[in-house]
């Protein structure tokens, strides 16, 4: 490559004589191609110009057109006063109405409104009195007046009311002059708008030239079809009196060039000249915006410097000529400005570098012949398939290891389609994918299976890029990487992570299982024992099974969080009930040390957060549990602050502390301070550990400071929101209403362990209840084919038949479906759960069994429930959602209230899409099933309503029409769109 290089440079600067002489053609074609776009550029500019110099001219005519227009609707709406007041209209009207015009504001350029009374010489003396008598306006009168110029007429215009009052004017009678009168009379005749044919020069407040326009006024309701009928209905006329500057400036005003250059001439009288428009000897100026009454020419050297047009501006009959100009570098824009160098340079440069490029092209291309073996040396040495396809599935490129794999010379695979050198069916599967890449023009990567020539199947990672030209993906590159190793790899270590699963689940169950039956077998004993050495046997026996408990908890938390599988449920709690929870569930060993369990809250946290409640409360937990455990006197205070945005918990106890060698090891999975502690105190270790990886996700961190023999502070912080609804109130199930549904019920326990037999059996006799036992799921359906039972409480996990088959025997069959089955498991994960209510289990309660729970669920599916086919007519008015309900069946976990009652819209809005499905088939047999499926779950999250016309739909499933069941599924659809809205406010899901 080096040699290349240097080859590449003996062309670009050879010593040669013609050398010089080929870059000196070169520098003299860039000099006239410069030249060339210089000029080109130049036009452009002043093209562009011109256009918006014409704009201007256009803006700047139509300006002046509607302001003339405006002015013209003035006199319009006066002449519009006297008719509608048939002529007698007053001096107060006329002065109001003129008043009320605003005219300084909204007509700045008016200088004078008038109204000119039209009158015969008979009717002199009586105008002339009435005038001195009026004291409408003035409260003198106008004693003085009488018409000027002296002398009788046959008939007079006479200025009669003038806004401003210009006394010198008020009187004349402007008929008097022939020229007036003959326009006026020319007015009167015709019925049109006059307007000043003479330009008057005006010297106050500064000299600028004036011009009036007046309207003839005719009785209201007279026919105005001749010119006699005219004359004999005629009142006189109003007009108005205005300053040319000001009309134009204040045209000029919504003209963007500010530094344009206007002249208004008054055409001549006569036709216009034919031709373009231009100024005439004849015209008179109007106006001038340099401040003059001259016309304004241009000498040859300055026309090259400016734009000028003549424009025709209408005055009501008459022309006037408006000449506007404009410099040229006024309307250059800042890149117009530059724009003709620039060409120039880019021209000159650009022109070079193609005389350059071409010079060098030669070169270049052995240069690229060069690389093209390098390129090809190295691909063909890659271990990797690399190829390249068209549009056309030609392949334009494969190096050696593509070609190898494909039996073929590399020679003899370019240039031919895919079908060509591979099987059919191989190639159009391989096109199915690269065909989406033509498609999408993107990027995508993925993992494919080929298979070799020998048969062998191997995993290969494939990376294909879209090559785009001019805008459209023309060919693609692929890549494609061995990875069959990487790919073994992967499935055994996602065969052992399932198998850990797997084995922490079963552990789960063998370890909850007898579990269940210690703590149950000591809870019956402690009932019943009065022998104090005994009770102090049975109550540590509970103790450390519950110990036992929290340690096998520990480990499946632990479990979760290192596979990534344990998520954070935000939800409102309040916090006083957070602290409350953990001082009560450890207040009790707190006291048998002697200690004081203390909390406290900085008084600016809002008494309400958004957040895991159930996670805060489980760290919190095991730092207050260990404080007590390494305290023999004082008390442990929990304190709660906030930090920036952050909520921090701290537990501080007065205990036997740590040193910084101890403190450098905490948090760590299975440590503890030192083998001493762990002699004395015990534990796993996990603790600490799943409390930092908890925080962690929280959006926190954890923390400890410590002395040996002065105590110890743990801390955590967590990212926490304030609530966003008000929290509903936590239900609390009455124990007298539980005992009264549970007295006399018939109960059928389905369980394979002895021990659990027992605890269940002996638990729920002590509350009243008949307890009928089966060891498995068969002997369960036998026993309910014989016997009704008020609930069926099922172990999942038995011999012959577990407990989901039975349960979905138990759907189907017409004589048992009613039946309340209630799941009792050891695998106590939410996605048990999930998988028993799917079975069509109504309820859920986890091992070990926590007595009052166990009770209160069955109590709750044992009391009394509406007929839901007696009141199938008057579910409307069922109330929508019971929240105690939710709180009852929970336990008033605020996070599984939300997560279930969530899970149960998911569940419903499928079973409704079943149900749908089905009656399109008019099978009203599987639509009710359906409907029973989803009435359990409905009543158990407290979405009475809702469960009550599942079951009026499950009552359809004979004798019943499509159309009914329809209308049932209209309003279950409708009651669900309301829960979910019910829900989103009551439970303030986000």
């Amino acid at each position: 490559m080096r040699r290349a290089h240097g080859r590449m440079r003996d062309a670009v600067g050879g010593r040669d004589g013609s050398t010089t002489l080929l870059w000196a053609l070169g520098m003299a074609l860039s000099a006239l191609v410069a030249a060339m776009l210089y000029m080109g550029a130049l036009n452009a500019i002043n093209g562009d110009a011109r256009q918006r110099f014409d704009s201007v001219a256009l803006s700047a005519q139509h300006s002046l057109t509607g302001r003339i227009k405006s002015y013209t609707d003035v006199l319009r709406g006066l002449a519009a006063l006297f008719q509608a007041g048939d002529g007698r209209v007053g001096r107060a009207a006329f002065h109001r109405y003129v008043e009320a015009l605003e005219v300084p504001r909204n007509f700045p350029a008016i200088e004078s409104v008038t109204f000119v009374q039209y009158l015969s010489d008979a009717g002199r003396a009586a105008f002339v009195e009435a005038v001195r008598k009026d004291r409408s306006v003035e409260p003198a009168g106008y004693p003085g007046f009488d018409i000027r110029p002296p002398g009788r007429r046959p008939a007079y215009s006479v200025l009669t009311y003038l806004e401003p009052m210009l006394v010198e004017r008020f009187g004349v009678d402007i008929g008097a002059t022939p020229a007036i009168g003959q326009a006026l009379g020319t007015a009167r005749d015709s019925g049109q708008l006059s307007a000043s044919g003479q330009p008057v020069v005006v010297a106050l407040p500064t000299r600028h030239i004036g011009l009036g326009m007046r309207l003839p006024v005719y009785r209201s309701g007279a026919t105005l079809d001749s010119v006699a009928a005219r004359r004999a209905a005629y009142l006189g006329s109003v007009g108005i009196g205005f300053s040319v500057p000001a009309l134009v400036r204040g045209a000029l005003d919504e003209v963007t060039v500010r530094r344009m250059k206007l002249t208004l001439y008054a055409g001549a009288a006569g036709a216009p000249a034919p031709g373009p428009l231009g100024i005439d000897p004849g015209d008179r100026v109007l106006f001038n915006n340099d401040g003059t009454l001259e016309a304004g020419m241009l000498a040859g050297q300055e026309r090259d410097d400016f734009f000028e047009t003549v424009v025709p501006v209408d005055f009501n009959g008459r022309q006037w000529k408006a000449q506007l100009r404009v410099g040229k570098r006024e309307l250059y824009t800042e890149f117009d400005q530059h724009f003709p160098a620039l060409a120039m340079v880019t021209g000159f440069a650009g022109t070079l570098l193609i005389y350059a490029y071409f010079y060098t092209l030669y070169w270049s291309r052995r240069n690229a012949v060069n690389q093209r073996l390098l390129l090809d040396s190295v691909l063909d040495n890659v271990d990797a398939h690399v190829y390249m396809k068209d549009r056309e599935r030609r392949y334009l490129y494969v190096n050696a290891t593509s070609a190898e794999a494909m039996g073929m010379a590399a020679a003899d695979i370019i240039g031919k389609r895919d079908r060509d050198v591979m099987p059919a069916e191989r190639a159009d599967a391989y096109w199915a994918q690269d065909k989406q890449i033509f498609e999408a023009g993107m990027r995508a990567s993925g993992q494919v299976e080929f298979t070799r020539l020998d048969g062998q199947v191997r995993q290969l990672w494939t990376v294909k890029v879209p090559v785009l030209h001019e805008g459209r993906v023309s060919a693609l590159i692929g890549l494609s990487t061995d990875v069959t190793d990487l790919h073994q790899l992967k499935s055994q270590a996602d065969a052992a992570n399932q198998a850990k699963s797997s084995f922490l689940s079963n552990m789960s169950h063998e370890i909850r299982t007898p579990m269940n039956s210690i703590i149950g077998m000591a809870h019956l004993a402690l009932k019943s024992v009065t022998h104090p050495k005994q009770r102090d046997y049975l109550e540590k026996i509970s103790h450390s099974s519950q110990h036992l408990l929290g340690i096998i908890n520990d480990i499946l938390d632990f479990s979760k969080i290192e596979a990534g599988k344990l998520e954070l449920e935000m939800l409102d709690f309040e916090l006083d009930t957070l602290m409350q929870n953990v001082v009560s569930q450890l207040g009790e060993a707190a006291a048998a040390k002697g200690l004081l369990l203390e909390y406290e809250c900085a008084s600016t946290l809002a008494p309400q957060l958004r957040g895991d409640a159930l996670r805060l409360e489980q760290v919190l937990l095991n730092f207050a549990g260990n404080a007590i455990k390494f305290s023999e006197r004082g008390k442990v205070l929990i304190h709660v602050s906030q930090t920036d945005e952050l909520v921090r918990f701290e537990v501080r106890d007065g205990g036997i502390g740590m040193s910084e060698a101890q403190l450098a090891g905490l948090f760590k999975s299975f440590h503890q301070a030192d083998p001493s502690t762990t002699r004395k105190y015990g534990g796993t270790g996990l603790g600490l550990v799943i409390s930092k990886q908890l925080a962690e996700l929280m959006g926190g961190a954890v923390g400890v400071e410590s002395a040996p023999g002065h105590g110890s502070t743990f801390w955590f912080t967590a990212r926490l929101e304030a609530a966003r609804a008000p929290l509903p109130a936590a239900a609390t199930a009455l124990r007298e209403e539980v005992l009264a549904a549970l007295a006399g019920a018939t109960i059928l326990l389905v369980e394979d362990n002895v021990f659990s037999q027992q605890v269940a059996q002996e638990l729920l006799e002590e509350a009243g209840a008949t307890v009928v036992v089966a060891n498995n799921g068969r002997e369960a359906i036998d026993l309910m084919l014989k016997q009704r039972f008020d609930c069926v409480l099922m172990d999942v996990q038995m011999p012959v038949m577990d407990g989901f088959e039975a349960t979905r025997l138990i759907r189907s069959d017409p004589r048992l479906r009613d039946a309340v089955v209630i799941a009792m498991t050891a695998n106590a994960g939410s996605d048990d759960q999930a998988r028993c209510l799917a079975a069509g289990m109504d309820e859920f309660v986890s091992k070990p069994i926590a007595p009052h729970l166990l009770c209160e669920v069955i109590g709750k599916w044992l009391g009394p429930r509406p007929d839901a086919l007696a009141t199938a007519g008057a579910v409307a008015g069922t109330d929508l959602f019971d929240m105690d309900q939710l709180a009852l069946t929970f336990d008033a976990n605020p996070a599984r209230m939300r997560k279930y009652a969530f899970m149960f819209l998911g569940a419903a809005r499928e079973a409704l899409a079943e149900i749908d499905g089905a009656l399109a088939i008019a099978d009203l047999v599987q639509a009710a099933d359906v409907a029973h499926r989803t009435k359990s779950a409905a009543r158990a999250v407290g979405a009475i309503g809702f469960g009550e016309l599942c079951h009026a739909l499950e009552g359809l499933r004979e004798g019943a029409g499509v159309d009914q069941a329809r209308a049932l599924l209209a309003r279950l659809q409708a009651a669900l769109a309301q829960l979910e809205g019910h829900l989103a406010r009551e439970l303030a899901m986000p």
